[in-house]
């Protein structure tokens, strides 16, 4: 039985372990300085879809229905917006977000409150324009002394992920970046006792289902019914 998690712990844990882990909008530019190589390659069998969503079908993916019953909405309620073509990003300064159709991030906290997970998604007009959001991001990702990366299966048609402590609370978490066709997502697990990897990809894993029915002009229907986080 997991003890009570402080309000404030769960609330801000997965929004603090985000911002360390991504910079939100265009992220943080220049070269990739890990060779994509060493990271999860897209397999043959992941459909590589190229249509744009919209801020609206984006909150269809991270619909808290897609969570098991007692699931609830954390401190980061469904928020973001479409992207006016060459809009400017916050991140870096003057930067713009190239490609960018729209944005959405919510949180959500688990039935006990002893965890929760983070949601970040940026869709893209093209599939291109949408690899060149997720290699900035997964180049920055991982980076602070307090994470690493781990080996995990490939989620999507690109993926990486870690393990860590967030710097802040000190809750363990699992995090992966990955890319969904058009889309880049960012999926944070955490939890007050240990983030098990094994929740992060299922939930990653249906993130990506949800998007690629979308992409499929298809009502999403991917669920996390048999886990209960």
């Amino acid at each position: 039985m997991h003890r009570k998690l402080s309000v404030a712990g769960v609330r801000w844990s997965a929004v603090l372990i985000a911002m360390g882990l991504a910079t939100v909008g265009c992220g943080g530019g220049g070269s990739d300085p890990a060779p994509l190589g060493k990271r999860h390659s897209s397999p043959a069998a992941t459909p590589d879809l190229a249509a744009p969503l919209s801020f609206s079908q984006l909150k269809e993916v991270v619909d808290l229905q897609s969570l098991p019953l007692g699931w609830k909405p954390g401190v980061q309620t469904i928020a973001g917006r479409n992207v006016p073509k060459n809009a400017p990003c916050r991140r870096p300064p003057g930067a713009t977000c190239a490609g960018q159709t729209s944005r959405a991030v919510v949180q959500y906290n688990n039935a006990d409150d002893t965890g929760n997970v983070y949601l970040e998604l940026t869709a893209y007009e093209n599939k291109g324009a949408a690899q060149d959001g997720y290699q900035r991001r997964s180049a920055s990702s991982c980076l602070a002394k307090t994470s690493r990366r781990i080996s995990m299966s490939t989620v999507g048609n690109s993926s990486v992920a870690c393990t860590g402590s967030n710097k802040w609370t000190g809750e363990p978490f699992t995090g992966m970046e990955m890319r969904v066709g058009t889309v880049a997502a960012l999926v944070v697990y955490t939890h007050k006792d240990k983030a098990e990897p094994h929740m992060l990809l299922s939930l990653a894993q249906m993130e990506a289902a949800r998007i690629q029915q979308v992409q499929r002009d298809e009502k999403p229907t991917a669920t996390l019914s048999d886990r209960d986080g």
